[in-house]
């Protein structure tokens, strides 16, 4: 092992999504939050944590892999959600010798969604951009050590974040995380069908990953000019007290997301917010 790691980022954009819900849409209409992929570098190979599911995004994301002189060996999914590993099979048709890995619950939650559809019928529906209809299920990471040219770069799984297993990417000699949806860094984080148990699971996640200390923490969903830093965990740790305490006192869905934007005036994609709100199931006024 004779060089050092380097991380670069690629930030995908908010999107246009059309999202089938009574009354008007925020005031910059309904969209899809800004996704970004990070990729681990040494000196010949790289890894890829996470994919976009746009097929002009991934083209794009392509490109750049490519620009960066780096053989991508590895593609890990940190979790099951269709935004994260739908892009996968545009990549493999560009780089058809990679590896596409996840955790044990993460590929089996993968390949449900290959059998079922699910997704893909809801959020082809959703995505005003095309987006990928190939499910590709990563094979289930074995001891979960991510191999790049003798560095020490572990997959880790967490249980509890937006989504009932989810994973991130320890890199020690760097202090670095990459955490996926478990912290949203300057976007709402979704509450979608989330509940007081679920809420405190998440955070108890988020507290276990503070306590390496990470000076680096890259979020996929994240204002693109963000400081990733170890904020990103503090401030989503905040917005689930928040929001679970305000949630105790029995507000309607109005009270609930002016409560929240009041609290957080300056997060993205506020679409989050309304959509989580209508699928917790608050009362109207």
């Amino acid at each position: 092992m004779t060089s050092s790691l380097n991380l670069n980022i690629f930030s995908a954009p908010a999107r246009a999504v059309n999202i089938p819900l009574p009354g008007p849409a925020p005031e910059d209409g309904w969209t899809w939050p800004p996704t970004s992929v990070t990729l681990i570098s040494g000196e010949r190979e790289a890894i890829l944590v996470d994919t976009v599911p746009g097929i002009d995004d991934s083209a794009e994301l392509a490109d750049w892999i490519e620009a960066s002189g780096r053989e991508l060996t590895t593609i890990f999914i940190t979790h099951g959600h269709i935004d994260h590993f739908l892009g996968a099979a545009e990549l493999l048709k560009r780089f058809p010798e990679a590896r596409l890995v996840a955790t044990e619950a993460t590929a089996r939650l993968i390949a449900s969604e290959a059998e079922t559809g699910q997704q893909r019928a809801l959020y082809s529906q959703i995505f005003v951009e095309e987006i990928g209809s190939e499910v590709v299920v990563p094979e289930a990471l074995v001891g979960g050590r991510l191999e790049l040219e003798g560095h020490d770069v572990y997959a880790v799984p967490t249980g509890q974040s937006d989504v009932s297993d989810s994973s991130y990417v320890h890199i020690p000699e760097l202090s670095a995380v990459i955490v996926g949806d478990i912290a949203y860094n300057d976007v709402h984080p979704p509450l979608v069908e989330s509940t007081h148990e679920t809420r405190q699971a998440w955070i108890d996640t988020m507290v276990k990953i503070q306590e390496l200390e990470p000076e680096i923490v890259v979020a996929a969903h994240r204002r693109a000019d963000a400081a990733n830093t170890g904020q990103a965990l503090a401030d989503t740790i905040a917005y689930l007290k928040e929001a679970d305490d305000f949630l105790a006192t029995d507000p309607t869905a109005e009270e609930f997301i002016d409560h929240m934007l009041a609290a957080n005036p300056h997060r993205l994609n506020v679409s989050t917010l309304h959509y989580g709100t209508a699928l917790m199931g608050l009362r109207q006024a």
